[in-house]
């Protein structure tokens, strides 16, 4: 996928993997750079960062976005942090440095530091096989059981791809034993280390191959998630100065000054969305956070693995480790003019660009929200954007402008890049617009037979004249095209189709568009 589109077109499912693909191809792009040891800081020719601040509030002020949070930082010292708009449009309450937001795929690169505190240990290596150290690990061939690595399973080039409902529907669905057990299942596409595939279940397991090293085996497996969120806050979060992080998908009952997320339906308007299950992906995808978590964790890094309390938290060595590309990811020539390379790492991707200047970083995307962490080495500067909006559509593009208008104006980078997403916003936004203004509401009488339970936790219901997808948490409220398919026309799948068909035998069946089908197990009359 191409963000030059302007938005994630429905033909390509828009689950969290596909949006991180697509932002990855068409957003970004990363590479390998070796940098000095001593690193000059940043040029400041607009003098402080007043004017800076000015630009993302208007952008965010012209995006319609409900909250946001912006920190600049440097490893001795936060240059800027901004607060943006509110936590709930009912409540109206502000967002504050400390409200947590769910930053989704960023959780990665704190993965793979969890994994690098072993290697510090000597517990694990990076080029130990993985079977090794966990002898029940099984690959979907006996060659990749016995020849994946621990650093492969946290690379993004195993070969192994993942259907894109899996983790992209389904996260809260399979248990911890249950993931583990699924990989044998998974589609192998291509050989090792030729083909960038974003995999959040292989990821996962990486995440869990600590714990699991450790000799936790049988019952022990059932709770292996919550020992996993153990150890992230006794060797992540704890040690960095992350005082507000943990692993969870909902943080109602568990923190006070949180972020409500939202996605624009079809007319534009920003709703609100039911909180994503992450469940046993928490690996690759589970922390909540703050603005000041994230400002504390990219310090770190610029740190060389020591926290802004001075705390030894990973090696220089293992910590640079994980920043070092493998498997090339595709450059943009549209919003990257001026990147020369590209690649993914170990929950990193790492840019190179025309001046030799690189860029860490990684971004995030789940029901309501999208986020980017990325640091430039070279400049001892670093970035952290947090957007309570929906990662489908328009939700990436706040942090793409924000992140080009750092580039451009701090060190001539991607010039007039800030301008071509704010056009893409304008576009996407009428985009989703021409698209409602297509449909109609639907009919009770045609939609009658297909109401009921379906495979894979679906469910059609109806409520008046108000025709609803539910899968767990989420509420896909539908109308119908012209052709008699059905447009999602809001939550996480907006823009997405759905067909209402029936098998051989005359059984209801319901295809997700570009995710799966399912039949109807029990009707509802």
């Amino acid at each position: 996928m191409d963000l030059s589109s302007a938005k994630v077109r429905t033909s390509t499912p828009a689950t969290r993997r596909t949006v991180l693909r697509a932002l990855m191809a068409g957003g970004l792009s990363a590479g390998l750079s070796a940098w000095p040891a001593t690193a000059a800081r940043a040029a400041d020719p607009v003098g402080g960062w007043a004017s800076f601040a000015d630009q993302v509030r208007a952008e965010f002020k012209a995006m319609g976005l409900v909250g946001a949070a912006v920190a600049v930082v440097s490893s001795d010292r936060v240059l800027l942090t901004l607060p943006l708009g509110v936590r709930d449009l009912g409540t109206r309450a502000p967002v504050s440095p400390s409200t947590r937001f769910l930053v989704a795929s960023t959780t990665k690169s704190m993965t793979s530091l969890l994994v690098a505190t072993y290697v510090d240990q000597h517990r694990l290596a990076w080029d130990q096989r993985v079977v090794d150290a966990w002898p029940g690990f099984r690959a979907p061939t006996d060659e990749l059981t016995h020849t994946l690595r621990v650093r492969d399973l946290l690379g993004m080039a195993t070969g192994i791809d993942e259907p894109p409902a899996l983790s992209g529907l389904h996260e809260g669905d399979p248990t911890a034993p249950q993931l583990l057990q699924s990989l044998v299942n998974l589609p192998v596409k291509a050989p090792p280390d030729t083909t960038f595939l974003y995999n959040n279940t292989v990821y996962s397991a990486g995440g869990y191959l600590p714990l699991l090293h450790s000799g936790l085996s049988g019952d022990d497996l059932t709770g292996l998630t919550g020992r996993f969120a153990n150890e992230m806050r006794d060797r992540v979060y704890g040690p960095v100065g992350m005082t507000g992080a943990r692993i969870a998908d909902d943080p109602r009952g568990l923190v006070g000054d949180f972020m409500r997320g939202y996605g624009p339906d079809l007319t534009g308007a920003n709703k609100a969305l039911a909180y994503g299950p992450v469940g046993s992906y928490a690996p690759a995808g589970g922390t909540l956070a703050s603005l000041d978590d994230m400002a504390a964790y990219v310090r770190m890094q610029l740190r060389h693995g020591v926290s802004v309390n001075g705390h030894r938290v990973v090696s220089t060595r293992n910590l640079a480790e994980c920043w070092k590309p493998h498997i090339p990811v595709p450059v943009s020539p549209d919003l990257d003019p001026d990147a020369t390379s590209s690649g993914y790492a170990m929950g990193w991707i790492h840019n190179r660009y025309r001046d030799g200047t690189s860029l860490i970083w990684h971004n995030g995307g789940i029901d309501g929200f999208t986020s980017f962490i990325g640091f430039l080495p070279q400049h001892d500067l670093g970035l952290v954007v947090l957007n309570a909006m929906n990662p489908t559509v328009t939700g990436p593009l706040f942090y793409l402008y924000v992140l080009n208008l750092l580039l451009s104006e701090r060190f001539g980078l991607n010039d007039g890049v800030p301008a071509r997403i704010h056009a893409q916003y304008l576009a996407a936004l009428e985009g989703l617009r021409a698209l409602g203004r297509r449909t109609r509401p639907t009919d009770p009488a045609t939609t009658a037979p297909y109401l009921g339970f379906y495979e894979a936790g679906y469910r059609l219901t109806r409520d008046g004249h108000h025709l609803d997808l539910r899968l767990g948490p989420r509420t896909m409220p539908l109308a119908v095209l012209p052709d008699g398919t059905y447009a999602v026309t809001g939550g996480l799948m907006v823009e997405n189709k759905v067909r209402l068909t029936r098998d051989s035998d005359g059984t209801p069946r319901l295809e997700v568009v570009g995710f799966e089908t399912v039949r109807r197990t029990v009707g509802r009359s």
